[in-house]
């Protein structure tokens, strides 16, 4: 372009959709470092790490891609040019914040370089992410594996991925487990047998109850699912709501509501409003019957689908608590409807991270419902209980599971079960896999897929091979880096230097020791 056009339209076109992109990746939590020449260069995380850093980024690069087919349409109009093209890379990992000209708006090292290959390599209108991105957010996305890729100073050519679109939130489901292996859950069984008899109760004795499990990653997700699968296997008929709030929850008003409805009535978030409210407004017709117009508005506008133009809404949409109360209302009426008829399981996860006029309604569900057979299951981390310390307090229908780590007995099995299909017994591995997991699944799962990536086990179609002289190589999977930054990023600053401190000391330490190296 820059042959036919002056200098000045030039500025015009490629400042401005830099702009624009820049917006896009500030509306998901990324900070723009700085432009060179015609290209952007973002980082995600740098100003304090989330969990959900790969996936904001993620999103982000599918963002730019389309808002730079909306600069293209204008371009052309404008201009009477073609050959605008954007193309996006991404790449996952440790870099260093810092250093040169700007102090503050720069990054480098091997990260960085690999995130601009795999940019370079991508095609026009497309996303290329690494490897370790893509451990990140699989399930998440529709990727297309493409062929190594040769990178300067890196030993071996490195797998990416294209990324052709978000799955729908509603229907998509987070890899877990190791791909190949039937892993069944280990050492969680009385914990399953409890949420077992509890669902046998609420059926025999008409009644709600409600169960938090907690836990600090080690297993609460992998007891959700073998729970999700027995009640599956029930001869009777359930009926069975899942919700989840994503780390950005406490930012989406009732966004468990809407993940609960969301997931049961297929509604995916690419759906435009009109089709979105179409199919929230027939699914509780179903229900409701007559009354459904009116229930239909209430529970939709709490949710964000915007009913402003019903009648039920309109004379009192400048009252957010009449909707509020109103909608409250009305998904307990919801759900007494169809437990009537048959027994109601709702599995809520990652309730640390949701809002809280989202925990406002699972505690008035719990009280509305109480004479239906209902079982509501949370899942959260111990923060839930730091934001609400009487969570479930005075309610003779809450029970609370704790989750330990595994037993050391459990752990090995655990491995034994994820390293079935080696030709022979690795004692070594085994250790490895075990040693550093402190009884957390997650953990365990996690480095065996990574010990699989990165060539250590030679994954054949009947039997596994170990590659010993790989095992030195072994490092800490990135998507556990990731995780455990995130958490370390959320404390606050005290918190932080007294970490800090200990880790020194090592896993047992002492008052003194900290206290002495506190700077004063």
């Amino acid at each position: 372009m820059s042959r036919t056009l002056d200098p000045e339209d030039i500025h015009a076109i490629v400042d401005g959709a830099l702009e624009r992109f820049s917006a896009v990746v500030v509306a998901r939590q990324g900070r723009v470092l700085q432009y060179a020449g015609d290209s952007l260069l973002a980082a995600f995380g740098a100003d304090g790490a989330h969990e959900d850093d790969a996936e904001n980024a993620v999103h982000a690069g599918l963002a730019i891609i389309e808002e730079a087919r909306r600069v293209v349409v204008e371009i052309e109009a404008s201009y009477r040019i073609t050959g605008f093209n954007v193309r996006a890379g991404i790449n996952t990992g440790p870099v260093l914040l810092g250093g040169g000209v700007d102090d503050e708006g720069s990054i480098r090292g091997t990260t960085v370089n690999i995130a601009a290959r795999m940019e370079q390599t991508a095609p026009d209108g497309g996303l290329r992410i690494t490897h370790d991105t893509y451990r990140h957010v699989r399930g998440v996305f529709d990727v297309a594996e493409e062929p190594a890729i040769p990178v300067k100073g890196m030993d071996e050519p490195l797998r990416s991925y294209l990324v052709m679109r978000a799955k729908p939130r509603a229907f998509r489901l987070a890899g877990r487990g190791v791909e190949g292996i039937e892993c069944r859950m280990v050492g969680r069984d009385a914990e399953l047998k409890r949420l077992s008899d509890a669902f046998e109760d609420v059926i025999a004795e008409n009644t709600l109850s409600l169960i938090t499990i907690v836990d600090a990653g080690i297993g609460k997700s992998r007891l959700f699912d073998e729970f999700y699968h027995a009640v599956e296997l029930q001869s009777r008929e359930v009926w069975v709501f899942q919700g989840r709030s994503e780390m950005h929850g406490k930012m989406l008003p009732y966004g468990v509501l809407r993940d609960i409805f969301f997931w049961r009535f297929q509604i995916a978030d690419s759906d435009t409003p009109a089709e979105a409210r179409r199919k929230f407004s027939d699914a509780t017709a179903a229900t409701f019957g007559a009354a459904s117009d009116e229930h239909a508005a209430l529970l939709g506008q709490l949710i964000g689908l915007d009913f402003r133009t019903s009648s039920f809404i309109a004379g009192i949409a400048s009252d957010p608590k009449q909707i509020r109360d109103r909608a409250f209302h009305s998904a307990a009426q919801y759900f007494k409807a169809i437990a009537s008829t048959d027994p109601v399981v709702l599995q809520l996860e990652d309730l640390h991270w949701a809002d809280e006029g989202s925990l406002d309604l699972i505690n008035h569900l719990a009280h509305a419902c109480r004479d239906f057979p209902t079982l509501i299951v949370c899942a959260a981390r111990p923060a839930l209980l730091e934001r609400r310390p009487l969570w479930g307090s005075g309610q003779g229908n809450h029970e609370r599971i704790e989750l330990a780590p595994l037993p050391r007995r459990s752990s090995r099995e655990l491995a034994d079960t994820l390293l079935q299909k080696l030709q022979q017994p690795y004692v070594a591995l085994r250790e490895l896999i075990t040693g550093g997991a402190e009884g957390n699944p997650f953990y365990m799962e996690e480095l065996t897929k990574m010990l699989i990536d990165d060539g250590v086990i030679v994954v054949g179609d009947e039997t596994w091979q170990v590659l010993p002289a790989r095992l030195a190589r072994v490092h800490v999977p990135p998507t556990l880096v990731g995780v455990l930054q995130a958490r370390i990023d959320a404390l606050l600053p005290v918190e932080k230097l007294a970490l800090q401190m200990a880790s020194v000391a090592g896993h047992v330490f002492w008052s003194d020791a900290l206290y002495s190296s506190i700077p004063r």
